[in-house]
């Protein structure tokens, strides 16, 4: 199974084929702890993750730990508003006009296969045995939002897909104003940004940038992905081409309008996120419905664009 949750400590750890991807429960918050090269099953995963109490500009959420803020702590879908003033991962709009929410660990299954998504194109198996899946629900006890994030790791292919499926278990309608299906926090910026751009007949000319503090981003605001942007992003190693280095590829499972950025912020950490364009997105989420948001593969390759493509 290449999906192990360590419950003293927190932390589920999920192997694909030649890579990992960790996360750490910490004060009930996701952590991104770790996505690159595989580790062991039996790696010391602890310690891990590096917490510095940061100056007053970082508040601290927790008042009897001074090195968690928000604002610096990689989260695994992050929000506005309570400490983390980089781009969220999702904004919903309260019926008294807030958009503060907190989501918080509540629980999790670990399924073999990968459960279908309703209504959308997505990425299958065909034997519950070629994959695992884990399901990870973050709750806002008071406003009743609650966020079930996917993750399906593969046995023979180095990736791993992700989705996010918002539900409200609360009393009043609220209105989602952004709801991406993924965000990864990585610990430095030494990156360059890959894309697809081009026009009609025309498309998927490289473009390669680097990384700098700020956002880099594409996106769709035309009904469709469109001849202009793909719906992928690709970080990578400045030294990385086609036969070796590191890179980092997200593809959106979907054609519609889509949105994908990286940001590096003020301590040189990068977020990079991907999904459905929330500019001129709302929907009303009424009690007891649910939102199911678009899959994104992420693919990791530490030899060079060949090997993701051959991923």
């Amino acid at each position: 199974m290449p999906i192990f949750y360590n419950e003293e400590q927190g932390i589920f750890h999920l192997q694909s084929q030649n890579s990992s991807y960790i996360i750490q429960l910490i004060h009930g918050y996701a952590a991104q702890v770790y996505y690159g090269p595989k580790l062991r099953e039996d790696a010391n995963l602890t310690g891990m993750l590096t917490r510095v109490e940061r100056s007053s500009f970082c508040p601290n959420p927790v008042r009897e730990d001074k090195t968690l803020s928000l604002d610096t702590l990689p989260q695994e879908y992050p929000q506005y508003g309570t400490s983390d003033f980089r781009s969220p991962a999702y904004q919903v709009k309260l019926r008294d006009g807030s958009r503060i929410t907190e989501l918080k660990y509540h629980s999790h299954s670990i399924v073999p296969g990968k459960p279908g998504l309703e209504g959308l194109p997505a990425v299958y198996t065909e034997q519950d045995q070629e994959a695992d899946t884990l399901l990870l629900v973050l709750a806002d006890p008071l406003t009743g939002l609650a966020a079930e994030l996917s993750y399906t790791v593969f046995n023979d292919f180095n990736a791993i897909t992700r989705s996010v499926k918002l539900r409200n278990d609360g009393q009043e309608t609220v209105e989602l104003e952004r709801v991406l299906s993924a965000s990864v926090d990585f610990p430095d910026a030494d990156f360059d940004a890959l894309y697809l751009s081009g026009a009609w007949a025309r498309e998927r000319h490289i473009q390669r940038r680097r990384l700098a503090p700020g956002m880099t981003g594409i996106g769709s605001r035309r009904g469709s992905s469109s001849h202009q942007h793909n719906p992928f992003m690709a970080l990578l190693r400045p030294e990385a081409n086609e036969r070796q280095g590191e890179v980092y590829g997200f593809s959106l499972v979907y054609s519609g309008n889509f949105i994908a950025e990286a940001e590096v912020d003020q301590f040189g950490t990068t977020r990079m996120q991907i999904g459905l364009q929330p500019f001129d997105f709302a929907w009303n989420l009424g009690p007891s419905e649910v939102f199911q948001a678009p899959e994104v593969v992420m693919v990791y390759s530490s030899e060079g664009l060949g090997g993701m493509s051959r991923t």
